[in-house]
């Protein structure tokens, strides 16, 4: 099973960089392709469209646990230098006839102010993330 990450947000913005932090820790498992930006582009299309599954990973505003929403094809929106999951999920199937399934894990961020650096609950949600991750697709296997 093909599987990629795409960790994604600002690291300049303290929590809003959870996405990329999480994405860094899991770069080199076997199996797994990580990608780590600061916006999702049409440039990732193609490589949605070659996986078995994609786990979209982005800090979401305020408190709670760490939520995981499955994702499917929105509607096909322009392509524009930024896009969502579902519009990502779209165009991999308009244009390769298929698309993986899809999450997206959100993780709270308490603080986007300017900044590198987690808050303390910001990282300890994702320290756990990634040992679950990394858990998970040890069990799912690679290629």
């Amino acid at each position: 099973m093909k599987t990629l990450v795409v960790g994604f947000g600002h690291p300049l913005r303290r929590d809003d960089g959870v996405g990329l932090w999480v994405a860094q820790r899991l770069e080199g498992m076997p199996g797994v392709e990580v990608i780590a930006a600061p916006a999702l582009t049409p440039e990732l299309i193609p490589k949605l469209a070659s996986a078995d599954l994609v786990i979209f990973v982005d800090a979401r505003m305020g408190a709670g646990p760490v939520r995981w929403e499955r994702v499917r094809p929105g509607a096909r929106p322009a392509l524009i230098h930024a896009l969502s999951p579902p519009g990502l999920l779209a165009w991999a199937e308009y244009l390769f006839g298929d698309y993986p399934e899809a999450w997206l894990v959100t993780l709270p961020a308490r603080d986007l102010s300017f900044g590198e650096g987690l808050s303390l609950r910001t990282r300890r949600a994702a320290e756990g993330l990634v040992g679950r991750l990394r858990a998970y697709l040890d069990r799912a296997g690679g290629p």
